[in-house]
């Protein structure tokens, strides 16, 4: 019988899955009603921390399933941002740690190039 006074919300133990089957739920949220994009925003979240978590051996082979499950969940808050009332953080959290670890790629504080100086002949 429906209890009205019971909580009936899905919650998902992202850390609990593995790779293969978060690349299945990413579709399967995706797929599903606008509700659902909450969930990609938190199943993202742990993409996110497992991308730190691997950091630049990111780029090995045996990685290259997280990799693909990177760019899939990139791609899938960059569709559902026009849908949200806000575009997602994570967006842009997802692309910097990514291109830190994959590409060695970091914005520098301060330019490590120094000027030459002109000499006068």
């Amino acid at each position: 019988m429906f209890d009205p006074n019971f909580d009936y919300t899905l919650t998902i133990e992202f850390d609990r899955l593995s790779v293969d089957d978060l690349k299945y739920i990413l579709q399967v949220l995706y797929s599903s009603s606008s509700e659902c994009y909450i969930d990609i925003e938190y199943l993202a979240d742990e993409i996110i921390k497992r991308l730190v978590d691997c950091k630049y051996s990111i780029r090995e082979k045996h990685n290259k399933s997280l990799k693909h499950l990177i760019m899939s969940t990139f791609e899938t808050l960059k569709r559902i941002a026009p849908f949200m009332y806000a575009p997602s953080d994570r967006i842009q959290t997802i692309y910097d740690n990514y291109h830190k670890y994959m590409h060695g790629i970091d914005s520098p504080q301060v330019s490590p190039v120094v000027s030459p100086k002109l000499v006068n002949p």
